[in-house]
């Protein structure tokens, strides 16, 4: 197996345009795939209700923090959240608390791929959508393993080809996405080989057209122009610019064009994987 390694020569990717829009923004499928990520985590298993301020979670490059907040106010549990961006650290503390879930979350500057926990520190560990963001996704999926009890659940979802591709089709749209995408039967290879025994792979209906548009938690995009509004695809345009310059721009209405065309053609969709470790 080969892993696709990206050079950034098509930025700004799909990947770039979100995150410098700004705003609060979800994975493909949504509060939907987070909740059935939290049921295979074992989170809301009914065995574990009267324990759950005693058992740990840790949520892998947690962005802002809603996913790590969401499973600290519906199931109790001592969340860690992890992010490598500072700003995001400090954005998702500040959210914690104001949902008044402050004394159950607690987040971490750090990188994935070199997590700062002991050896057998959690109860259950998460990537949500992130895996294939860093330069060694083996090394984030390894670490993941690394830090999670022997027994624990460690659930990931993540883009996976659909269709079978050139490697040269594959290198394109890894670039214009911004994430190393793999084939089903790829990641679950590299989560064995981390040490999991793999008991769940979920395609459908992770990998519907309709899920990679709703990653909105404040309205429901109609498809992928509709994400942003007009003004929010303004904003972002100038962010792209600013950093990017003009070319940028065009770049970055080519990659969504191309990306879009890949999702409704049924080549990239949408895996959730979940196992124990061994």
């Amino acid at each position: 197996m080969e892993l696709i390694r990206r050079t950034g020569k098509l930025r700004p990717s799909v990947e770039d345009g979100i995150e410098l829009s700004g705003i609060e923004m979800l994975h493909p499928g949504g509060h939907a795939l987070t909740q059935r990520t939290a049921e295979l985590a074992g989170l809301a298993s009914p065995d574990q209700a009267s324990q759950t301020t005693s058992r740990r979670v840790l949520d892998v490059s947690s962005g802002r923090g809603t996913q790590s907040i969401f499973y600290a106010k519906e199931y109790g549990w001592q969340v860690t959240g992890i992010d490598i961006n500072p700003l995001m650290v400090s954005k998702s503390k500040q959210n914690a608390e104001l949902v008044g879930v402050g004394h159950l979350v607690q987040f971490d500057q750090g990188d994935s791929q070199s997590l700062p926990y002991a050896n057998e520190s959690f109860d259950a560990v998460i990537n949500e959508c992130a895996v294939g963001i860093p330069d060694d996704p083996r090394r984030v999926l390894q670490e993941m393993v690394r830090v999670a009890k022997r027994g624990a659940r460690i659930v990931i979802h993540e883009s996976t080809w659909i269709k079978p591709l050139s490697r040269e089709r594959k290198m394109e749209l890894a670039e214009r996405y911004g994430t190393t995408p793999l084939e089903c039967d790829e990641w679950k290879s590299l989560l064995e080989d981390a040490g999991l025994n793999v008991d769940t792979i979920e395609l459908t209906p992770w990998s519907k057209p309709e899920m990679f548009w709703a990653i909105r938690s404040d309205r429901q995009p109609r498809g992928f122009s509709d994400i942003l509004t007009l003004s929010e695809r303004m904003t972002t345009m100038g962010q792209i610019c600013r950093q990017f310059g003009c070319v940028g721009v065009l770049r970055a209405f080519q990659n969504e064009r191309v990306f879009t065309r890949a999702v409704m053609s049924g080549e990239i969709g949408y895996g959730i994987y979940s196992g124990v470790k061994r």
